[in-house]
Order: structure tokens, then C-alpha cells, then sequence
């Protein structure tokens, strides 16, 4: 099949990743503001007027790097813990994302711009939404789609909280904030206390897992 441009499918999609790969390329050496349009030209080898064709602006490229990152993660975890329960498994993923940007600031750099634009943070909020349901759908702690948003909206906030006290001057447990984090997500989805407890001892043991699959999500291309 092919495009308006007359372009196949299959070269968009390539086209597509290759503007991606070197957008993330760019944020981990640059950071966000010295990420232009320019560069990712430069860089990706692609004409300015296809970018355009592809996506609306670099808020647009920017938007979509960040949430095939987050569906990568979510692939990652499931395919690696694939016994545990639906609540450990969503869990798991806010803890790695904030693991990931306490251990490189410059992708902590990056995930605050799209905690601070508005278009981005409520791109984030849906695609959780959208796990929940994919995680919770079917079992005991299934919800409506409005709850599954309203649940995500408190969950994405207080993440962006810890993202936060990343940049404050006193210091902070931020492992410690991350715990409460964790139970948190728990129990906005009704999960028993005592389940609670051992969900978030299993998920710190963990921590080396979600700094390695942090650094793949930092160094493995797009569609790898």
C-alpha cells in the first residue's frame, strides 16, 4: 500500500524510525532544548519536508519517542516477569521509569519536558490508561475506563512529584519516595495490604533488573 506521497508503507515506517533513532540519539547527548529540527536532519539524513509529512513538529517526535519507550518497557517487564501478578507488572513499570531517571540525568533531562508540557503529560496519562487496561482487564481489580483515568491521573502526578524532588537542592531518600510511590499504585487499585508489602520487597529486590532494562531502553534502537 501506498501513501499520498506515493510512498510504500514499509519506506514510511522506515523513514519513521530513522527520525526517532536519531531524535533519541540527540536528547541523550544534547538534552531536549538543543534538540532541533535541524540536527535531526542532520543526523537522521532525513529531508525536513518528510519529517514534516511524518510528524507535526519535534513536541510531536518527542511525544512519540517517549511513549514507544514507555510500550517497550511495558513489553520488557512482561516478557521478563511473566508469573508475576497483573499489579506487580504495573507497578513494576512506574518504578522503572523513575529508576531509570535517577540513574541518568540526562534522560531524567528529557522525561521532564514531557512532564512539563501539558500536550505529553496527557498523552502519558492515555497510554497508562490503556495499560491498566491491558494489565487489569479480566481480573479481580478490574475497573471502568473513567476510574482506569482517574486512578492514572493521581499516579502520573505524584510521579511527576518524584521526578521533581530529583532537582531539589536538600537532600532525599529518593529510593525511599519511590517505595511510597509504589504502594501507592497499589492501593489506588485496591490491592490487600499484606499484598502491598510483598509487591513492593519483590519489585526493590529487583532493582538491577529495571536499571538493565533501563539502559537498553536508553541504547537499543526503536523496533529492535
Amino acid at each position: 500500500m501506498r501513501t499520498k506521497k506515493g510512498l510504500s508503507e514499509e519506506h514510511l515506517a522506515e523513514v519513521r524510525s530513522r527520525i526517532l533513532n536519531s531524535t533519541k540519539e540527540l536528547l541523550v547527548r544534547y538534552g531536549y532544548k538543543k534538540t532541533t529540527i535541524r540536527r535531526i536532519v542532520e543526523r537522521s539524513g532525513v529531508l525536513i519536508g518528510s519529517i514534516y509529512y511524518i510528524f507535526k513538529n519535534k513536541e510531536d517526535i518527542f511525544q512519540t519517542l517517549i511513549l514507544e519507550m514507555v510500550q517497550n518497557g511495558i513489553q520488557k517487564i512482561e516478557k521478563r516477569c511473566p508469573d508475576e501478578p497483573p499489579a506487580f507488572r504495573f507497578a513494576a513499570i512506574c518504578a522503572l521509569e523513575l529508576t531509570e531517571m535517577e540513574a541518568a540525568s540526562i534522560i531524567r533531562d528529557v522525561y521532564k519536558e514531557g512532564y512539563d508540557s501539558p500536550q505529553v503529560f496527557e498523552h502519558m496519562v492515555n497510554q497508562f490508561v490503556l495499560l491498566a487496561h491491558h494489565v487489569f482487564d479480566g481480573t479481580q481489580f478490574e475497573a471502568t475506563d473513567e476510574e482506569y483515568y482517574e486512578r492514572v491521573l493521581l499516579i502520573k502526578g505524584a510521579m511527576r512529584a518524584c521526578i521533581a524532588e530529583l532537582y531539589f537542592d536538600a537532600p532525599h531518600d529518593h529510593a525511599k519516595s519511590r517505595g511510597y510511590l509504589i504502594e501507592c499504585v497499589l492501593r489506588l487499585f485496591c490491592v490487600p495490604d499484606m499484598a502491598v508489602r510483598s509487591i513492593r520487597q519483590r519489585i526493590e529486590e529487583r532493582e538491577q533488573l529495571w536499571l538493565t532494562i533501563a539502559g537498553e531502553l536508553a541504547m537499543r534502537p526503536i523496533g529492535e
